[in-house]
C-alpha cells in the first residue's frame, strides 16, 4: 500500500468512525459539513481520480450506509453532472429509483454511457415487464442477454437465467413463475 492509499484509507476510517459515533449516540451531526470535509480530504489524495469519481465514491459509501439514499443521490447526481460517462453513477441512481420512470431513465443513461454494461438493460426490462409493457420488454431482455452472455460475468448468471425464462414466457404468451413474480400486482388477484 502506498502513502496515498494509506492516507485515503485513514480518511475513510475516520469518516466511518464519526458516522458510527453519531449513529450510536444520536448526536446531531451536520452531515453536509462532514461530507464536505471528507471530499476535501479525498481531493488532497485524489491522485488520478477526478472530482466526479470522488463524488461517485462518496455516493457508494452513503448508499451502503443506513438511510442515506438521499445523500447518495446528491453525490451521484454531482458525479454525472461533472462526468456524464460515469455509468455506475447513472446505474446507482437507477437502483435508488428502481420502481419509477425516473429510475428507468437513469438505467438508460447508464447504457448510453457504457453499452457493454449489461445489468441496466435487465432492470430496464424488469421495469417494463413489471408494468406489463411486454412489447417494450422483449427487446430489452434480448439486448440484456446479448450483452450479458458476451461479457460472461458470473454475477450475471442468476439474472441471465431469469431473463431467459421470462423472455421465453413472453414470446409464447405464457405467465410463468418468474414472469408472475416480476409483475406489479393489479389488485385483481
Amino acid at each position: 500500500m502506498n502513502k496515498k492509499q494509506l492516507l485515503v484509507a485513514c480518511f475513510i476510517f475516520v469518516f466511518s468512525c464519526n458516522y458510527a459515533y453519531a449513529q450510536s449516540n444520536d448526536k446531531d451531526i451536520d452531515w453536509d459539513e462532514k461530507e464536505d470535509e471528507f471530499l476535501a480530504a479525498l481531493k488532497i489524495t485524489q491522485g488520478e481520480h477526478s472530482e466526479a469519481e470522488l463524488h461517485q465514491a462518496i455516493g457508494y459509501w452513503l448508499l451502503k450506509s443506513d438511510d442515506q439514499w438521499e445523500r447518495a443521490t446528491v453525490h451521484f447526481k454531482k458525479a454525472v453532472e461533472l462526468d456524464p460517462k460515469l455509468c455506475m453513477s447513472w446505474y446507482n441512481l437507477g437502483l435508488i429509483n428502481i420502481d419509477s420512470e425516473e429510475g428507468y431513465s437513469y438505467f438508460k443513461k447508464a447504457t448510453e454511457a457504457n453499452s457493454k454494461f449489461p445489468t441496466p438493460y435487465y432492470w430496464m426490462a424488469y421495469y417494463r415487464c413489471r408494468y406489463r409493457e411486454d412489447k417494450k420488454t422483449i427487446p430489452l431482455f434480448k439486448k440484456y442477454l446479448e450483452v450479458a452472455e458476451t461479457k460472461k460475468d458470473p454475477q450475471e448468471e442468476g439474472r441471465i437465467k431469469v431473463a431467459k425464462e421470462v423472455l421465453a414466457d413472453l414470446l409464447v404468451g405464457r405467465e410463468g413463475r418468474n414472469l408472475s413474480m416480476m409483475r406489479k400486482p393489479t389488485g385483481k388477484e
